[in-house]
């Protein structure tokens, strides 16, 4: 897989110094499905495992004095999973919702930039005091396939992390908030069954009555749900492209807008049991998806139930039943795979 770096560019005055990177390609190949491998992770990476909060971020002068006041109004998500994923989400607060059919080219234009998504596989190197992220996707493509090294810190239940320098000697560090895991109390056993990084495998989709609709698929994406109750979702269509220039023309805007699904927050389990790829009404257990980010920004504090089967090896999640163009009742399954290692 070749190297590619992401330019930063310019967001709200500043620079989005997550699409900063450095560092060596990473492995390409699919994590192994089945029963969990022995430990695949050093000390220092299972010290990062679990849900991260973004608190601020700062930008300093090479002498490490503050070039501008810290911002902690951004809202974000950084999870670590045990089988070596991770995802990370970051939005600037109050993004305008696009208008009734929206986005168009010149609304996605307009809040690209302030919504970040990325996933991929993470290591860390004890010797320069750095964690790689390995990007296999991301909703701005010129970062797919490329390392971006932080150097961190850790202390307590705070991480720390800043990208590389930039030419004027000026850094960026992000400071990250750890989420404590829920009460033994509140976890069940579907909780604990269900923690952990999943791949999307495929997207089926038929009438309630029981005939296959066609339905568009996801090239790549990463579902996560950490132990603290939070969760991320990135979904990636086939076919996306840089944009050609430093920055997205409104028609790339678009494009790469449509063509990317990822939303952030806290979730609960509600167990109830039945199947939920049969086509008539069951019983189900079912998960809500409390939306604190969106890359939609209509998305944005709204509730995302979806009807749940579980096993060790796949999760099926399904939408309620929807419309089709032709007036049809359907049901759309999303099945995921389990990620067991890197």
């Amino acid at each position: 897989m070749s190297r590619r770096c992401a330019r930063p560019f310019a967001v709200s005055g500043f620079v989005a110094a997550l699409f900063a990177c450095g560092g060596s390609d990473g492995p390409a190949g699919s994590a192994p499905t089945g029963a969990p491998p022995p430990e695949v992770l050093s000390a220092s990476e299972r010290q990062l495992v679990g849900a991260w909060s973004l608190s601020r971020i700062e930008r300093r002068d090479p002498d490490g004095n503050p070039l501008s006041p810290a911002v902690e109004d951004r809202v974000g998500y950084l999870i670590y999973n045990a089988s070596g994923h991770m995802g990370v989400t970051l939005m600037r607060p109050e993004r305008e919702p696009y208008s009734a059919g929206g986005p168009t080219a010149d609304e996605a234009l307009a809040q690209f930039g302030s919504y970040t998504s990325y996933f991929g596989r993470f290591s860390v190197d004890d010797t320069r005091g750095a964690v790689t992220h390995r990007l296999e996707g991301s909703l701005d493509p010129r970062g797919v396939g490329a390392d971006y090294v932080r150097l961190y810190t850790l202390a307590g239940d705070r991480l720390t992390l800043q990208p590389p320098a930039a030419a004027d000697g000026s850094t960026i560090s992000l400071t990250w908030v750890r989420q404590p895991d829920l009460p033994a109390s509140e976890t069940t056993d579907t909780h604990r069954q269900l923690f952990g990084a999943y791949r999307i495998d495929v997207v089926s989709r038929h009438t309630t009555d029981g005939f296959a609709v066609d339905v568009d698929q996801f090239e790549t994406g990463y579902l996560l749900y950490a132990p603290s109750g939070h969760m991320s979702v990135h979904l990636a269509r086939p076919g996306r492209v840089p944009f050609a220039g430093e920055a997205p023309t409104a028609d790339e805007a678009l494009r790469l807008t449509e063509s990317y699904v990822s939303y952030f927050g806290p979730y609960e389990v509600n167990e109830v049991a039945g199947c939920i790829t049969c086509p008539g009404p069951r019983d189900q257990g079912y998960l809500i998806h409390h939306l604190v980010g969106s890359g939609n920004p209509r998305g944005i504090g709204t509730d995302a139930r979806r009807y749940y089967e579980l096993s060790d090896t796949h999760l099926t999640l399904r939408p309620p039943v929807g419309t089709d163009a032709e007036g049809r009742e359907t049901v759309t399954a999303l099945r995921w795979t389990r990620l067991t290692s890197r």
